[in-house]
């Protein structure tokens, strides 16, 4: 998360703009999203509910850039992080429902 702010960028003296803590950061997101893919592929979903997810996250990353947009529209207006900083977890928590949804088996009917 550091990384996508940019907060090396923004002139920060402490530990999180020294980047190679960023790199680090990026490289642990990347092991848990990759413990988490392997640990999904041990359940099963119906194609029903797989498909419900596809469509939804088809229909989720429109929500979500537009979402994402009104928080860069706050953050000039105001200086106010909190409408982009949701839009960023909420998209993250989906990231990790579509990554669940893609890496479960199906279910054979």
């Amino acid at each position: 998360m550091l990384a996508i702010f940019g907060s090396a960028s923004a002139g920060g003296s402490g530990l999180f703009s020294n980047p190679l803590v960023t790199l680090l950061m990026v490289a642990l997101g990347i092991f848990i999203f990759l413990k988490f893919c392997s640990w999904a592929k041990k359940f099963e979903l119906s194609a029903g509910a797989k498909k419900a997810i596809y469509i939804l996250t088809g229909i989720g990353m429109v929500g979500f850039n537009v979402y994402y947009s009104m928080g860069n529209k706050a953050i000039l207006e105001s200086n106010n992080w909190s409408t982009a900083t949701n839009a960023l977890l909420l998209s993250l928590v989906w990231v990790f429902i579509f990554a669940f949804a893609l890496m479960a088996e199906t279910k054979a009917e």
